[in-house]
């Protein structure tokens, strides 16, 4: 009985527990560490620094997401309280009084829209609002070149989703009878959808024009109506389509260099889809330009025509629509995709 009394009494065997190494002691080389632990711990402390510098990166990358994704709320609902309540035109913008003055034009000051006052106290250089119901809602901006706003947002902070503008040798915000030709307004294919990231809708789908054929751009003194007369994808390298670039962006005042009937034929050409939609030199069109990912660099492009006094979004004739089956692609796109554009007989 007392042996199993002392038996049970024993004190069990306990292993040694290793005393947990703190930080310091894990990644940064001690006096008395050997090289080998020296080497050890510089390369991890290497990946640490990598984690946290990554972590940083993607945090920062993400909150420029969600703050972008603000912005473009906000501006959004401050053109819906005040924009959309502004229609039409704010002055008559020509008095042509041959007599008096020698056959001069003389321009009597135009009054911003309201929606454009607030715009303007938030950056100066707004000139314009594009919509596509459902689709497109961003503020226009035009800075000196076209550089600038591809990586600054509309309250000129330093961000990679830039602001949608307009091509700056474009007369936008002036007087109604000196705007160009032809608007152009660049902005990022954005994979949230904000900016042009949803115009991808009238590639995938060439009959969502029957859903949405209106492009609505207010300027700091008008609002007006664009009927869609044209899609396409096109390159801006020559060597993607034996040295050819048709220079879209180069037509914003139709002149002998950049004629209004090559501009015409080349998007008729082009364009994924026929409207029906006529047109002529006396009207104004607006150009939506934004990144393509067919191959690299490729841009994909829709060009609106303005609506004419007495058309309507309700009155204008849709019914020509149809799908173009032959529609002209750049050379590239033939190279991976078999086949080669047939020029269409008269």
């Amino acid at each position: 009985m007392a042996m199993s009394d002392e038996v049970h009494a024993a004190p069990r065997y306990k292993k040694p527990q290793k005393k947990k190494k703190s930080f310091a002691e894990s990644f940064i080389p001690l006096r008395g560490d050997s090289p080998k632990e020296v080497l050890s711990k510089v390369i991890g402390l290497f990946f640490v620094l990598v984690i946290i510098i990554c972590v940083a990166v993607l945090g920062v990358y993400f909150y420029h997401i969600f703050e972008a994704k603000q912005t473009h709320s906000d501006i959004k609902n401050i053109y819906n309280r005040i924009g959309q309540s502004s229609t039409g035109t704010s002055s008559d913008p020509v008095v042509i009084l041959p007599e008096e003055n020698g056959g001069e034009i003389v321009r009597s000051p135009l009054v911003d829209l309201p929606f454009a006052e607030e715009m303007l106290a938030i950056n100066p250089d707004y000139v314009g609002y594009v919509s596509i119901p459902g689709r497109v809602n961003e503020a226009v901006v035009q800075g000196q070149d076209n550089d600038y706003y591809l990586k600054k947002n509309i309250y000129d902070q330093t961000r990679s989703c830039g602001t949608v503008f307009a091509d700056y040798r474009n007369v936008v915000s002036d007087y109604a009878d000196l705007q160009s030709d032809n608007i152009i307004l660049y902005g990022h294919n954005q994979k949230d959808g904000t900016m042009f990231g949803e115009l991808d809708y009238y590639k995938w789908d060439y009959k969502y024009w029957l859903q949405n054929p209106f492009i609505y751009f207010d300027n700091r003194y008008e609002q007006s109506v664009y009927v869609i007369i044209a899609s396409f994808v096109i390159n801006t390298e020559p060597e993607h389509d034996n040295g050819y670039v048709f220079d879209y962006q180069n037509y914003i005042k139709f002149s002998d260099s950049y004629p209004f009937e090559t501009f015409i034929k080349e998007i008729d050409d082009r364009s994924h889809f026929h409207t029906g939609i006529d047109v002529n030199e006396n009207d104004k069109f607006l150009t939506l330009s934004t990144c393509s990912y067919e191959w690299e660099p490729s841009r994909h492009v829709i060009i609106g025509r303005k609506l004419r006094s007495g058309e309507t979004t309700e009155n204008i004739d849709l019914s020509g629509f149809e799908v173009n089956s032959n529609p002209k692609w750049p050379a590239v796109y033939y190279k991976y995709n078999g086949g080669a554009y047939v020029e269409p007989s008269a």
